[in-house]
């Protein structure tokens, strides 16, 4: 079940959940040590990612001269101290992701960057090269720097038999004051790094500078180099963590059902939106407090028994809730539990939709209130009346000849009352035999009688459930299946042939019939208690003669609907309005269908010919030029009989919807006789 696999997904992402409650917040402070890669896109490998900030002019020139054996980029600017804590800020804000220094200068990036920085070490041999460039031997020396670079100095001093003093500065505003120290020390000369040398160089003080050497620089390029390499793979693993909670959010924030999540001491740690709307409250505001809401007794079994406690129906707020209480386990201990709520009335919903989808296939209302056409004031009526009876369950009795368009209002009624997701089923019940139209109406099951589905067959009121059923031609329905239907109006549940289940169903039932069932009672052709539980809301379909001019409304609409260029001064003329509108359309709208459809052969869809229409029109409708303009009864009273009989056999050949032949039968003359009398 779809609802059961969410909660599978939410348990098992639940635990990441946990670590980062409110990911909106929790993204702008997932930084680390490895630096702000994290929060940038994968950075082609081409780009200019790592640059070194020498300190002072000498090892940028031999940084050049490596950059070039090393063949990969590295961008090499010049600043000691604050000019490169400014340049590697630019640095940063260009997109670099790692950077080389030296020093103080390195110190100060540390501090003042978000990224990794790779220190350039001053070695031993870096400082014995310094040692080496004093000219005069046995002077005192004086060693100044920051610990980084004169680290280990002193015992140096032992090693090469120097007078050798070492000066720790923390900064760059120590320097002046060292070196005024050293000179008090009676220092005759000065090693340090860049911002020392330039110090003593002003004050007068000779001076060496200590100078990395190639090895330490292109060992720094190797080092950034896989730094970077390191910071990319896991500035993705925690982008794609950072992905992964950000689904979970959006799962947990588009999903109706209710989450909560509880710690280890039963709080609500969080909840996503469906859950907040029913504590009517915001998240800050549950944080921490105890679960009240859900009822306890589900959450102290779920801990007796240390497994899920599933469907627990539950009301809350005034509504129906089935809910599940899981455990959520770390390393085999219990650390918080998943609470989610299920609302019944969308399960219902969800219900009736898989069923529309799998087992009602093709039950559909195809029309609404909009579909049906009229300019008729008295038939605008019967529509109102129509969609008063929509908001009611009652059964609807709807009475009309045929070809009115009876199934038009059941869908229509069907429609404005559920919509087109609930099942729309129609049966003919003057189309089945009797023995059929039982196991289609209420099913049958497994083996109810020889040629039986093997595994049963739903009946049309089973198919129909949460919607409507439309018992077209109920007049035809045989007496002892009105029995079985009268019971099952008033019981509302139906038993298949064969089977001893009774099955529940909410339905509503519209009914359909051409015949005077009031007539058929009396004639003891139709139960009387079943026409009273049917006859609840009666709706009677007006003929198309009683509509004024909706027979040419209707005629031009399903003409132009079959060609909307067609030309309309033939086609829509008063000649041709008048002969539709005076005909008495014994099929109804069906009839007027029908000949649309003829035209439209004889026309080529309306696009040619349109000048014959009017004849085409009367020839099909089987009506004289001279009858619609000629006074019936004064021209009778100055006819001979032979004239008369030819007349009333036009007049009754035009308004009859029989055939030539059965006309002919029904006269007692032959079809050549009646052919000549009609053409006279």
């Amino acid at each position: 079940m779809i609802i059961l696999c969410l909660v599978d997904v939410l348990k098992t992402l639940c635990l990441s959940y946990q670590t980062v409650l409110h990911i909106q917040g929790q993204r702008n402070i997932l930084y680390n040590g490895l630096g702000e890669a994290l929060v940038k896109e994968d950075r082609p490998t081409h780009m200019n990612s790592i640059a070194l900030i020498a300190p002072y002019q000498e090892m940028a020139e031999i940084a050049g001269e490596l950059r070039k054996e090393f063949q990969k980029p590295i961008v090499i600017e010049v600043g000691d101290l604050q000019e490169g804590l400014r340049k590697g800020q630019l640095l940063v804000e260009r997109g670099v992701e790692v950077i080389i220094s030296r020093g103080g200068t390195a110190q100060l990036l540390q501090a003042g960057l978000r990224i990794p920085v790779v220190e350039i070490k001053v070695t031993a041999y870096d400082i014995i090269g310094a040692l080496q460039r004093v000219q005069t031997r046995g002077q005192k020396i004086g060693i100044i720097g920051f610990g980084n670079v004169i680290y280990g100095a002193h015992k140096l001093g032992d090693l090469l038999d120097l007078d050798l003093t070492v000066f720790t500065i923390q900064k760059e505003g120590d320097v002046p004051i060292t070196l005024e120290e050293a000179k008090k020390k009676k220092v005759d000369i000065i090693i340090g790094d860049k911002v020392v040398v330039s110090h003593a160089s002003k004050s007068g003080q000779k001076s060496v500078l200590i100078e990395s050497g190639r090895e330490s620089i292109l060992r720094s390029f190797h080092e950034a180099y896989e730094i970077l390499r390191v910071v990319r793979a896991e500035a993705q693993k925690r982008r794609q963590y950072v992905n992964t909670l950000t689904q979970l959010q959006a799962v947990l924030d588009s999903v109706e059902d209710q989450v909560v999540i509880l710690d280890s001491r039963d709080r609500i740690q969080s909840c996503n939106p469906a859950a907040l709307r029913m504590f009517k409250k915001n998240e800050s505001q549950l944080q921490g407090l105890p679960l009240s809401l859900y009822p306890g007794d589900p959450l102290k079994e779920m801990k007796k028994r240390s497994t899920a406690q599933r469907d627990q129906l539950v009301f809350i707020q005034g509504k129906y809730v089935l809910v599940d209480y899981t455990p959520i386990e770390t390393n085999g201990e219990m650390t918080g539990t998943l609470i989610v709520g299920r609302s019944i009335s969308k399960l219902q919903q969800a219900e009736r939709k898989i069923r529309n989808e799998l087992h009602l296939k093709g039950h559909v209302a195809r029309f609404s209130f909009s579909d049906i056409l009229t300019e008729d004031d008295n038939f605008q009526r019967t529509i109102n009346r129509a969609k008063g009876f929509s908001s009611s369950a009652s059964t609807v009795l709807i009475l009309g000849e045929t070809g009115t368009g009876k199934e038009m209002f059941a869908q229509s009624i069907h429609n404005e009352r559920f919509g087109p997701e609930r099942p729309f089923v129609a049966i003919n019940c003057a189309t089945l035999p009797e023995s059929l139209l039982e196991s289609e109406l209420f099913g049958y099951a497994e083996g109810a009688f020889t040629g039986a589905k093997k595994k049963g067959k739903k009946g049309f009121f089973e198919l129909a459930h949460a919607g409507t059923i439309l018992l077209d031609e109920i007049g035809e329905l045989p007496l002892n299946l009105q029995s079985r239907l009268l019971r099952v109006i008033e019981e509302r549940e139906v038993q298949p042939i064969g089977d001893d289940r009774v099955i529940p169903i909410d339905v509503r039932i519209i009914a359909s019939t051409n015949k005077d069932l009031e007539k058929e009672v009396k004639e003891k052709r139709f139960r009387g208690d079943l026409f009273y539980r049917l006859n609840v809301l009666q709706l009677i379909v007006p003929p198309l003669r009683e509509r004024g001019r909706d027979a040419f409304v209707l005629f031009r609409h399903f003409a132009l609907q079959i060609n909307s260029k067609a030309r309309k001064r033939h086609l829509f003329s008063e000649e041709v309005e008048a002969l539709l509108i005076e005909y008495q359309w014994p099929g109804n709208v069906r009839e007027l269908r029908n000949l649309v459809e003829r035209l439209a052969i004889l026309t080529g869809n309306f696009s040619h010919s349109l000048q014959n229409v009017t004849e085409w029109i009367r020839e099909e409708l089987r009506k004289p030029v001279d009858v619609t303009s000629v006074d019936r009864e004064g021209q009778a009273a100055s006819m001979n009989l032979k004239d008369v009989e030819k007349l009333w056999i036009k007049q009754l050949y035009a308004s009859s919807p029989l055939k030539k032949k059965e006309l002919a039968e029904i006269l007692g003359i032959s079809r050549t006789t009646l052919w000549k009398k009609l053409k006279m």
